[in-house]
């Protein structure tokens, strides 16, 4: 991970975290339906393991 464009994106996906991780916040101070945070922790899952992948290859 040693280009600007690869930082960018890493960052880039970290901030996609980052407000997967706020909605889930939301979704649980409203109240809402078990599986909608269900839903977005699931994404969350997901989008960890491919930043972990990616960074695990980068590096």
């Amino acid at each position: 991970m040693r280009t600007s464009s690869r930082h960018d994106k890493v960052i880039a996906r970290i901030h996609r975290i980052a407000g997967q991780v706020a909605a889930i916040e939301r979704s649980v101070l409203s109240e809402a339906p078990c599986a909608d945070p269900l839903h977005i922790v699931s994404a969350v899952r997901g989008a960890v393991a491919a930043l972990m992948d990616e960074l695990v290859h980068e590096y």
